[in-house]
């Protein structure tokens, strides 16, 4: 009988929404089981405040040797009976356990995307050979006051459940599609659905730009003297968005962290593409499409493009999402 589990999971953001299928997982198959869950700071607040999380540890990869030496025999003494490790740390190595997964794996070439690499590391470590069926996504807690939040966000901006709301998330850093088209883009949208731009603190210059850039443009975002596109950025944190994401009708996104969240959530997606690859981390909701230029050089998976341009971004264009959005609605 499985009593306790640690998983331990990734630092970057989108890289942890991706292994939360994992989570869910394990869950459903040990219901009863206490679970410890250990992950870097920044995409902690995934794990925060979940009821169906024992426990939360925040490793810190920079600590000194002996800290973590200290926190590998904390863990020991817990006699786990499953230890993920999607990491591969040498916590997963070597922490004992009946069931664990391998550093070691090799992953099947067909298997592409990561999410299902992560699945298939867990069924390997479990010796599971059956089919995971469909599971409930459980693994990212919205609590009703995060809910009452967004809820009066949107009543305050005089958004109501009748509108259909799109979302439009601009910042990717190198791998964004520029300013002018996500203004053509929202000022287009924003003549027949509700617009919202999301983004974090750091993201408010550009998602302001865009703002600013639609409504400047004789009354185009405006109809009946009331606002059709909105800038949400730095408002929510993270299980709000999840809420906001959840009440929108389609998500246009770079290749970030929000297109992973909103693909957990089962959001209907239009995924822009660069120098990132759409078979590995693409979207994976029922409903999604991804958008790339056809050029020989992508994708690359640089973090620098060599011909100093990103045309691979800047060669998407307006009319292709435009096309696109009817039929995922």
């Amino acid at each position: 009988m499985v009593k306790k589990i640690l998983f331990f999971t990734l630092s970057n953001f989108g890289d942890v929404i991706l292994t939360l299928p994992v989570l869910d997982v394990l869950r459903k198959m040990y219901p009863q089981a206490e679970i410890t869950v250990m992950v870097g700071a920044r995409p902690s607040e995934i794990f925060k405040n979940n009821p169906y999380i024992n426990n939360l540890i925040i490793y810190d990869k920079y600590a000194p040797l002996r800290e973590k030496i200290r926190l590998f025999f904390q863990l020991k003494k817990q006699n786990f009976d499953v230890v993920i490790d999607l990491r591969n740390t040498l916590y997963g190595a070597l922490l004992p356990a009946r069931f664990k997964t391998s550093p070691f794996l090799r992953v099947p070439r067909h298997i592409r995307h990561m999410k299902e690499q992560n699945l298939y590391r867990l069924k390997k470590a479990l010796r599971y050979r059956e089919p995971i069926s469909q599971i409930e996504t459980k693994s990212l807690f919205i609590s009703q006051e995060d809910k009452n939040y967004v809820n009066s966000l949107l009543q305050k901006n005089k958004i109501s459940s009748a509108d259909k709301i799109i979302i439009v998330s601009p910042a990717a850093g190198r791998k964004t599609w520029g300013r002018e088209k996500f203004i053509q883009l929202c000022r287009s949208l924003s003549n027949k659905y509700i617009v919202i731009l999301i983004g974090r603190k750091v993201d408010k210059e550009l998602t302001q730009n865009i703002y600013h850039g639609c409504i400047s443009s004789a009354g185009e975002s405006i109809v009946s003297g009331r606002s059709k596109i909105f800038d949400f950025a730095g408002l929510t944190n993270l299980a709000q968005l999840a809420f906001l994401l959840k009440l929108s009708s389609l998500v246009v996104v770079c290749d970030t962290g929000v297109l992973h969240l909103a693909s957990y959530l089962n959001i209907p997606i239009v995924g822009l593409f660069g120098p990132s690859d759409e078979q590995r981390y693409g979207p994976w909701s029922d409903k999604f499409k991804v958008v790339a230029a056809r050029i020989d050089c992508r994708p690359c998976k640089s973090s620098e493009c060599k011909f100093d341009t990103v045309e691979c971004m800047q060669k998407i264009e307006v009319s292709q999402i435009l096309d696109i959005i009817p039929h995922l609605l």
